[in-house]
């Protein structure tokens, strides 16, 4: 999976990852009455901690490239970190590092839950795999990729969505001769059951010749119907669990 565009909940996760690790030797230092800015005081910590150091680089990698486990990753660290946290805690028993390992708590949890939502999406999920030899014919539904800039049109069969976006496969006979660029503008059209949906969207995944796409929220009129429509439309159909 290649990420095109990252959005908040990514930059702020892998920040707070970092930060982590920074709270982890402040609290470090604080329990044994040194400074935090001690380069020898550093040195142990990063000795002591080589472990939760290496499973907390893993993470920010997984999360970078979305990986499949990554969420499972997110929560094993974020564990570690915590509960080292509190045998630190058992250790002195400052009211300080106390209230702070609750404050952190709260966040970790936070970004864990949002963490766990992200990789749900279906901009982020093909349903397919690169080793799938027949992924043309396991999916029914049709649409198309416009480029909003030159008109240029792709056909794509949808591999799965849901309310924020889809993940859609390029038709075989496109492949070659079809770029999608992340900062152009696209707009996804379907023909379904004698109905048209249009949703405005743009590129924020790709994987194999699928792309992931996010709906833009963009006001439509009234007698248009948008790819939340559609999605409601496949669930009733059973298109897509």
């Amino acid at each position: 999976m290649k990420v095109l565009k990252r959005n908040y909940e990514h930059r702020n996760l892998i920040l707070f990852l970092i930060f982590s690790l920074v709270y982890l030797q402040a609290i470090y230092s604080l329990s044994r009455g040194e400074s935090i800015l001690n380069i020898e005081a550093l040195k142990t910590f990063l000795k002591n901690h080589y472990f939760i150091l290496a499973v907390n680089l893993i993470t920010i990698f997984m999360v970078v490239r979305i990986k499949k486990h990554s969420d499972k990753m997110l929560l094993l660290c974020l564990t570690l970190i915590a509960g080292k946290n509190f045998i630190m805690l058992a250790a002195s028993f400052n009211k300080l590092i106390l209230g702070l390992n609750f404050v952190y708590l709260i966040f970790a949890f936070y970004f864990f839950v949002t963490w766990e939502l992200e990789i749900a999406k279906a901009s982020f999920n093909p349903l397919f795999s690169k080793r799938d030899l027949e992924k043309d014919t396991r999916f029914h539904l049709k649409g198309q990729i416009e480029n909003v800039t030159n008109g240029s049109t792709v056909d794509v069969l949808v591999t799965n969505i849901d309310e924020n976006g889809c993940f859609a496969l390029i038709a075989a006979t496109n492949e070659s001769e079809t770029k999608l660029e992340s900062s152009a503008q696209y707009r996804l059209k379907a023909n379904y059951e004698g109905k048209e949906f249009i949703q405005e969207a743009q590129l924020i995944s790709s994987y194999d010749r699928g792309v992931g796409l996010e709906f833009k929220r963009v006001k439509t009129p009234d007698y248009q119907l948008d790819w939340s429509e559609l999605y409601k439309v496949c669930l009733e159909r059973g298109l897509f669990n």
